[in-house]
């Protein structure tokens, strides 16, 4: 029979889990306490919470969520990283590893799918979700930008033309 604690804590990893549309998971074998107040912060900065969660019960409530084959995710002691933007979200689990020469990433879930480690790192090399939204938004605008700028042409050459059709009628009338 489960404690009640155990109970609490595997209601409340389910419902942070639920919420997340991404988490990655980092092994924090060698973390000190600057470490875990570094990876909170690094989560904090792109919108995510980072927490450590005790594996037998992640691990249930992840095969509970359906998931299957989770044991690749849980390799020693283990933070997980929850966000809803996956690419913010792998990006800060990549930066502080390669900054801390600490932590190894394991894999993540994002979108309800399994992920390997191969999979975060090219999720963190992703422009942002603003970055891509505004090249996006160049590409759609310079359609419009080249009928301005063609529009603007004929107009101009008109002016241009009537321009010199009234300065040579002025001369034949001079």
């Amino acid at each position: 029979m489960p404690s009640l604690l155990n109970k609490l804590i595997y209601k409340e990893t389910k419902s942070a889990f639920e919420s997340a549309s991404s988490i990655v998971f980092m092994n924090y074998l060698h973390f000190n306490q600057k470490d875990a107040i570094d990876i909170r912060n690094a989560a904090k900065e792109s919108e995510a919470s980072a927490r450590v969660i005790k594996n037998s019960v992640a691990a249930l409530v992840l095969t509970d969520l359906g998931h299957e084959n989770v044991e690749q995710l849980f390799q020693g002691p283990v933070v997980a990283i929850l966000g809803n933007d996956p690419v913010a979200t792998s990006k800060s689990a990549m930066s502080f590893v390669k900054s801390n020469k600490k932590g190894e990433v394991l894999g993540a879930i994002v979108d309800g799918k399994i992920v390997s480690t191969d999979d975060v790192m090219s999720l963190s090399k992703l422009p942002s979700r603003e970055a891509l939204l505004g090249q996006i938004a160049g590409l759609l605008a310079s359609p419009m930008t080249g009928l301005v700028t063609v529009l603007d042409a004929n107009i101009k050459g008109l002016a241009v033309a009537l321009n010199a059709i009234k300065e040579k009628k002025e001369q034949q009338t001079a």
